[in-house]
């Protein structure tokens, strides 16, 4: 508590508290003359003498509830319809399908499987597409856009590996 500074940043007027006390006796007068001094509703006469009895007769009472019926022809209607339209469905499909074969992967062109996976941005890394796409058919120069040589081949090995090339070069030359 000593820690708290003794002042708060609040002021109170001068004189506030002096007549406090007749102040609220003023406000509170006036709100009660404000309230109204007979209330609004009324209750007839003898009202609760005979209210068990009243609603024992209420309860005893046997009154037909009101019975709506349904058009049930509607129903029938939309059953018969759904029914009728599904074997259409059926019957197009059937009259339709001149025993056409299914469209497989083969029968897609290259150019339709570049242009979706551009169109709709799916990027596959090397490793998946290496899964996907089978091994035999594929050629060094599918992937590549030029032509490699040999010399080419020897300098990049020669310069990113740590094996000595020449080795192995002179090795294969020998058998």
């Amino acid at each position: 508590m000593k820690s708290l500074p003794k002042n708060s940043g609040f002021k109170m007027p001068e004189s506030y508290l002096e007549n406090f006390s007749d102040k609220l006796n003023n406000s509170i007068t006036q709100q009660q003359n404000a309230i109204p001094k007979k209330e609004g509703f009324t209750v007839p006469n003898n009202y609760f003498d005979n209210i068990h009895q009243n609603i024992q007769t209420k309860l005893n009472q046997k009154t037909e509830p009101k019975v709506i019926k349904l058009n049930s022809f509607k129903k029938k209607l939309y059953a018969v319809s759904s029914i009728a339209a599904a074997i259409a469905i059926l019957v197009a499909a059937v009259v339709f399908n001149n025993g056409s074969t299914p469209v497989t992967f083969q029968d897609i062109a290259a150019s339709d499987i570049e242009s979706y996976f551009n169109e709709n941005d799916i990027e596959f890394s090397t490793y998946d597409l290496a899964q996907i796409l089978p091994m035999d058919d594929i050629n060094v120069s599918d992937v590549t856009e030029g032509e490699f040589y040999e010399d080419e081949i020897m300098n990049y090995l020669e310069s990113n590996n740590s094996i000595d090339i020449q080795d192995i070069y002179f090795n294969e030359n020998e058998e």
